[in-house]
């Protein structure tokens, strides 16, 4: 019974501290560090508390020493090495040579075997060799030696083996655990990377799709005209760089809300697409009866987002499109919707447009869409769609005054 305690003083703690390990695998590796510092003292504590006779305290009291080395924490394990040295001079009647050479065995073979590949399990099975030959060394000095005394003197070197062995394959299967965590967390922020450099590119291409189209449409002669399609490609390049900014960090899209006039925006919309539209055969239509209607949100995101509905709403039609673009108030909130005539979707397709990379498009990347929905999410506003096949798409996007 009195050894069935003292595995259990010994152990409790070290089982705690995995579980406290596991839970907190994101945590900060000094706390982890220091949990560890906590549970090794207190194992000991426990382990030299209890009133085992003294055979037994140096077998349970080697096992956080032993465990600290395995786990490379080598001043720890000399300090709770000097802490158990004093501790039975004090306390017990031996010779104080005896405990200290067996510390210090405990400490050279770590030394020697700490660049080995199996290092963990051989320096346990010789640290229960070096345990066993200074228990039989005490038997010899002290006892007169018998079978029974024998087989207590291998009893203690199974049991201080197989409770260290028990310990270090928790500790291993608790690193596995964490590793394993850690490992998927770092997956899932490399394909965060991935998801925002994908963003940043489809981003990228609209406004130098913009660029290139009036680049294309210049005409040298017309100065006058050459210089307003010089003026709104500077504005897409200013456009883009902003874009870049943004996703030098690949965490969530920044909004940077302020008054702003959304007539203002939807009129820059008109005079942007227009022409380009009207060299497609598209017809634009823009209806809007204020004259200026103020809302608090980020003025260039959600000039990107009505961009990307409108781009998709052009490679949606065919020829001879329609586009309609109209703005109302209602209820404190403005509701800004973009139809189109185009191909249109189906129901099972408006389920999966708003997820990352799901496309329609033969060359899309699926994400025009969810990064708009992204953005308007941010100030709190939604963005819906409604389509029939082969009539066309309507998207609503609500935002509040």
């Amino acid at each position: 019974m009195e050894m069935l305690i003292s595995i259990t003083l010994v152990i409790v703690p070290i089982l705690m501290y995995l579980v406290f390990s596991c839970y907190n695998v994101l945590s900060n590796k000094k706390v982890k560090k220091v949990a560890f510092i906590i549970t090794m003292f207190t194992s000991l504590y426990l382990s030299l508390k209890n009133d085992f006779d003294y055979k037994g305290l140096l077998l349970f009291c080697n096992i956080p020493i032993l465990i600290c080395y395995i786990k490379k924490e080598t001043m720890l394990g000399i300090i709770l090495s000097i802490i158990t040295i004093i501790f039975c001079y004090l306390k017990y009647d031996l010779n104080i040579y005896i405990i200290i050479c067996k510390h210090f065995c405990y400490l050279l073979t770590y030394l020697f075997l700490l660049k080995r590949n199996d290092f963990d399990y051989l320096f346990l099975k010789i640290s229960a060799v070096i345990q066993g030959f200074f228990i039989s060394f005490e038997y010899f000095m002290n006892y007169e030696v018998g079978i029974e005394k024998i087989y207590q003197l291998f009893l203690y070197t199974v049991i201080i083996y197989s409770i260290t062995f028990f310990c270090v394959y928790l500790f291993k299967l608790a690193d596995s655990i964490t590793n394993l965590y850690s490992d998927m967390i770092k997956i899932k922020e490399e394909n965060k990377l991935k998801n925002s450099l994908f963003k940043l590119t489809h981003e990228i291409k609209n406004p130098l799709a913009v660029c290139k189209g009036y680049l294309d449409m210049i005409d040298l002669d017309d100065t006058d005209k050459a210089r307003r399609y010089v003026n709104i490609v500077k504005t897409e390049i200013d456009r883009s760089l902003n874009i870049m900014n943004d996703f030098m960090e690949y965490s969530k899209i920044k909004v940077n809300k302020e008054i702003f006039d959304m007539v203002v925006l939807l009129d820059e919309l008109y005079d942007s697409f227009k022409v380009l539209l009207a060299d497609r055969n598209i017809k634009f239509n823009y209806n809007n009866k204020y004259e200026e209607l103020y809302v608090w949100g980020d003025y260039e995101r959600l000039k990107q987002v009505f961009i990307n509905i409108i781009k998709n709403s052009v490679e949606a039609i065919n020829d001879d499109g329609v586009i309609d673009l109209d703005m109302l108030v209602n209820d404190k909130q403005v509701i800004v919707t973009i139809c189109d005539n185009g191909v249109g979707m189906e129901d099972e397709e408006l389920k999966n447009i708003k997820e990352m990379f799901w496309t329609t498009k033969k060359n899309g990347t699926g994400l025009g869409v969810a990064l708009s929905n992204e953005i308007v999410v941010a100030h709190g506003g939604t963005i819906n769609y409604n389509s029939v096949k082969n009539k066309g798409t309507e998207c609503v996007i609500t935002l509040s005054l």
